[in-house]
């Protein structure tokens, strides 16, 4: 996978599960990361790469979920 890609993701997931304190800083991090990115695209590019980018995103975080635990045998 792309760095840049994987950096935008992980900050993705950094803001949507920051507490509230953290969330304004969490957020410039992710616009920080996405700014020269978005720079380099048309408008209409940067909606096809938000979308895209949030397709992408999911997939990220269901291929990173841990999976359930079995409970103990008793």
């Amino acid at each position: 996978m792309n760095p840049e890609l994987e950096k935008v993701l992980a900050a993705l997931a950094a803001r949507d599960n920051a507490s509230p304190a953290e969330f304004d800083q969490a957020d410039r991090h992710l616009e920080r990361l996405l700014q020269p990115i978005l720079s380099r695209l048309s408008l209409i590019g940067r909606a096809e790469f938000l979308r895209a980018l949030q397709r992408r995103y999911r997939a990220w975080l269901k291929a990173n979920a841990q999976p359930p635990t079995l409970p103990p045998k008793a």
